[in-house]
C-alpha cells in the first residue's frame, strides 16, 4: 500500500504570508512567552488577566443579545445606528462634521488599517510608516507588496515626528503618511501645533494622512488628545479607531474607518466607492457589538476613563522611577498615554547580550519576564515594557528586570 509520501499531492501550503507573519507582533510575543518556564515563578505580564471593562458596555451588549437587535446580518459597511453613533461621537471634537456615510465599521482597528491600505494603494505605490510603529501596518504592507518607507522621530523632543525625514522620503508614488496618535510604543500625544505641521507638510507633498487613534482614551498626561480630523480643511484625513483599548475589550473586534473629506476629494477620487466595494468582500464586525455601540459611546461614564487614566499614570510614574536605576535602559520621556514604557537598550553595558532580541529571549528564560524587542516595531535595540499590571506585580517585574541587567553587566562579569 502506497504511503502518503509516495503520492504527488497537488496541493501545498501557501507561502505568500510567510514574510508578513514573521513581522507580526503576535509572532514575537508567542515566541518569547514560549521561552518562559511554566513551572517556575509566575510569568509576567500575566496572559490570563485583563483590565475590567465598563459595566455600561457590558450591559449594552447583553441588552442587544436579549432584545435580538444584533442577531441579523449587518450591511457590509456597518449597522446604520453604529455608523451614526461613531460619527456623532467623533464630531464632538471636530469643526468639520462627519456624516454617517463617512464612517465604515470594521473588524477592529486591524481591519481598518487593511481597508485603508486596500482602498488607497495603487501600482508602484509607497507608504510612509512610523519607526517605531504598530507592526500590523508593516505586515499588511509587506503582504500587499507595497513599498514601505519608514520615517523617524526625535526622542529629545518628546518623540515629535521628524518632518525632515518625511520630506526626504516622499516622492510621486507616495500616497499617504500613517501616524499613530497617541503613539504606541513611544507613549506620546501630539500637540495641536505639531499635527497642523503634519497636515501642512502632507498638503505640500500631495498625500493624505491616515491617523490611527485607537489609544485616544488612554491619555493621562498634560498634553490633551487632538484628533487629526480637525485639520481636514487642510488635507484629506482618514481616521482609524476602535473600542478595544479605551474599553479594554480587544476581543470584541469592533472598530471603524472615518473619511474626513477635503472639498469632495474622497468622492471625486472614488475612495468612498472603493471602501464600500472592499467591505462587500471582507468580514464584518459582530452585529451584536455594533448594536451596542450607541450606548457604549454615549453612556459610558467619564469616571470610567478617569479611573483608568489614574491607574495608568500611577504605573507609569512607578516604572519610570525604577528605570532611572537601570543605567543600560534609557526612557527619553515619561509616557502621557498608552500602556507601555519605551526604552533604548545600550548593549555596551552587557558582556553577553547581542541585541534587543537576545536580551528579551534571555530575560524570558531566566526571569519569566516578557518584554518585547524594538525590532518588532521596526527599531532595533529598543524595548517595550508593559506597565498595565497591579502595583505589586509591576514591582516584581521591575525587580526581575533590574536583577537581570545587573547579572549580565560587564561589571558583574569582571
Amino acid at each position: 500500500m502506497a504511503t502518503s509520501k509516495c503520492i504527488d499531492w497537488q496541493f501545498s501550503g501557501n507561502k505568500a504570508a510567510k514574510e508578513a507573519a514573521a513581522a507580526s507582533l503576535g509572532t514575537y510575543t508567542s515566541a518569547i512567552y514560549a521561552l518562559c518556564d511554566p513551572n517556575g515563578k509566575p510569568i509576567l505580564p500575566p496572559r490570563s488577566e485583563s483590565p475590567e471593562t465598563s459595566h455600561t458596555a457590558e450591559k449594552a451588549v447583553v441588552k442587544a443579545v436579549i432584545c435580538g437587535t444584533g442577531n441579523a446580518y449587518a450591511p457590509s459597511i456597518g449597522l446604520p445606528v453604529a455608523k451614526s453613533a461613531v460619527a456623532e461621537y467623533l464630531n464632538l471634537s471636530l469643526p468639520k462634521k462627519l456624516k454617517a456615510d463617512d464612517v465604515f465599521m470594521t473588524v477592529g482597528c486591524k481591519q481598518a488599517i487593511e481597508l485603508a491600505v486596500d482602498i488607497l494603494a495603487k501600482p508602484k505605490a509607497n507608504v510612509l510608516l512610523p519607526r517605531p510603529g504598530f507592526p500590523w501596518d508593516v505586515v499588511r504592507s509587506i503582504y500587499k507588496n507595497l513599498e514601505v518607507r519608514n520615517y523617524d522621530f526625535i526622542p529629545q523632543k518628546d518623540f515629535e515626528i521628524d518632518l525632515d525625514s518625511v520630506r526626504a522620503l516622499a516622492d510621486e508614488n507616495t500616497f499617504a503618511i500613517f501616524i499613530i496618535n497617541p503613539h504606541n510604543p513611544n507613549g506620546n500625544t501630539y500637540s495641536e501645533a505639531h499635527l497642523k505641521q503634519v497636515a501642512e507638510l502632507a498638503k505640500e507633498l500631495g498625500i493624505m494622512v491616515v491617523s490611527d487613534e485607537v489609544y485616544r482614551w488612554t491619555v493621562f498626561g498634560n498634553n490633551p488628545f487632538v484628533p487629526m480630523g480637525k485639520f481636514s480643511s487642510i488635507v484629506p484625513v482618514v481616521t482609524l479607531g476602535s473600542i478595544s483599548k479605551g474599553w479594554n475589550v480587544p476581543g470584541w473586534r469592533t472598530g471603524w474607518l472615518a473619511l474626513h473629506d477635503l472639498n469632495g476629494v474622497f468622492r471625486h477620487t472614488k475612495i468612498l466607492q472603493s471602501a464600500r466595494e472592499f467591505l462587500e468582500i471582507n468580514s464584518k464586525p459582530p452585529t451584536v457589538i455594533q448594536a451596542a455601540i450607541p450606548t457604549i459611546l454615549e453612556k459610558t461614564p467619564k469616571e470610567f476613563f478617569k479611573k483608568r487614566g489614574s491607574f495608568l499614570k500611577d504605573r507609569v510614574d512607578f516604572g519610570y522611577s525604577k528605570l532611572k536605576h537601570i543605567p543600560s535602559l534609557t526612557c527619553y520621556m515619561k509616557p502621557e498615554a498608552c500602556t507601555f514604557l519605551w526604552t533604548k537598550l545600550d548593549i555596551s553595558f552587557f558582556v553577553d547580550i547581542e541585541d534587543d532580541q537576545d536580551f528579551c529571549n534571555k530575560l524570558a528564560k531566566e526571569k519569566n519576564l516578557v518584554v518585547l524587542p524594538g525590532i518588532a516595531f521596526g527599531q532595533k535595540n529598543w524595548l517595550r515594557h508593559s506597565i498595565d499590571m497591579e502595583a505589586s506585580i509591576l514591582e516584581d517585574a521591575f525587580e526581575r528586570l533590574k536583577s537581570f541587567c545587573e547579572s549580565h553587566s560587564i561589571e558583574a562579569k569582571a
